[in-house]
């Protein structure tokens, strides 16, 4: 099956019917064999819980495929992503994909006629021309040349990111009560946090198509060190 409904519990649910699939609520996740691509749609009203989902899924499909994510809002549906749709429905029940257009046969070639010969006309001999003596010309004095200031480069600190250390820290904090959490964002990376969060380099970490998600349905709990905030944690009421 290739055609899946991403439910705000993460689950991948079977879809054969394209009206179905199609609801503003739902997030989709369509793979194409014939144009080697893994589509994802989001619905104009769908929740947060199935973006992230379907964000984490279409990066395990890529490991596994190695097919090229294309990401779609509803507003800008492409037949492109119809077309993949209904390969996935005809596959499901048995259809057989559209043949390819047979390409046309190359016409035969014909040979250029040869061209009459001609008999070569001689040329008009070159009178010989009185070479002139160059004049003497006077060379500009030479000017010297300054050369540009070099400046040295500044070095740059960077500050890197202890992902474990902080992985630690969090697992010493209370948890919320009657919360599950579900992520734990730290910099510019998003990772799915159970309770046993230990390998920040697993596939815990997830990455996120462009676009802005309401995280509305979580409770936001910082943790900062040396009065600088260093990791945010979203917990979901259980």
């Amino acid at each position: 099956m290739t055609l899946y409904i991403i439910q705000s519990t993460g689950e991948m649910t079977e879809c054969t019917n394209k009206e179905v699939a199609l609801d503003s609520a739902n997030v989709l996740v369509v793979i194409s064999h014939n144009q080697k691509k893994i589509y994802t749609w989001i619905g104009g009203q769908s929740s947060p819980h199935s973006k992230f989902a379907c964000a984490r899924e279409t990066a395990r499909l890529r490991m596994e495929l190695g097919y090229k994510i294309v990401n779609l809002e509803e507003s800008a549906t492409s037949n492109e992503f119809l077309d993949a749709i209904d390969e996935a429905i005809n596959a499901t029940s048995g259809g057989t994909a559209a043949k390819p257009k047979p390409k046309p046969k190359p016409e035969p070639k014909t040979e250029p006629k040869p061209e009459p010969k001609t008999e070569a006309k001689p040329k008009p001999e070159k009178k010989e021309v009185p070479k002139e003596t160059p004049k003497k010309t006077t060379q500009p004095k030479e000017t010297k040349k300054t050369e540009p200031k070099r400046y040295e480069p500044k070095a740059v600190s960077t500050k890197i990111i202890d992902v474990e250390h902080i992985f630690r820290q969090l697992q010493v904090l209370p948890p919320i009560k009657d919360s599950i959490r579900d992520y734990v964002l730290v910099g510019d990376s998003l990772f799915i946090a159970p309770e046993n969060i230990e390998e920040p380099d697993s596939d815990s970490k997830v990455k996120l198509p462009d676009g802005s998600f309401v995280a509305d349905d979580y409770i936001p709990r910082l943790f900062l060190e040396n009065g600088k905030i260093i990791a945010v944690e979203l917990w979901r009421q259980n």
